[in-house]
């Protein structure tokens, strides 16, 4: 079994989401820097690509995420992996997860993760 190389935290929250032949909602079950599990009653398959918006607890604006990739479904479950979100909302991202984590705002993830063709929008 492979290791994951982020901090997975839970959380519960709307997800809206918009591909090539779906659109739909669903729930975000946990979430990591690199992608989430989603749970949805739409029919999707390993392979296709995704634009997310991402309702977190937090209130504040949705989190977009411009492309991801659903990497395993089972049943309801999809994982998915974030590939393309701007800056901002990866320092979102980031900070909310830390935050549900219980790390101070000044911790810095030990690994490296880079979104792929992440935009400075």
């Amino acid at each position: 079994m492979k290791t994951r190389y982020s901090q997975r935290v839970l959380v519960d929250c709307s997800v809206m989401f918009a591909g090539e032949n779906v659109v739909g909602e669903g729930r975000m079950v946990d979430l990591s820097l690199p992608g989430c599990l989603l749970e949805s009653s739409k029919t999707m398959i390993a392979g296709e690509y995704l634009q997310l918006r991402l309702f977190l607890p937090d209130h504040a604006t949705p989190l977009n995420v411009a492309l991801a990739a659903i990497r395993w479904v089972d049943g309801c479950k999809l994982g998915v992996e974030f590939i393309r979100t701007s800056q901002q909302e990866q320092s979102r991202l980031t900070q909310f997860i830390n935050q549900q984590s219980g790390r101070s705002p000044s911790s810095q993830w030990s690994e490296s993760v880079v979104l792929i063709g992440s935009s400075d929008k």
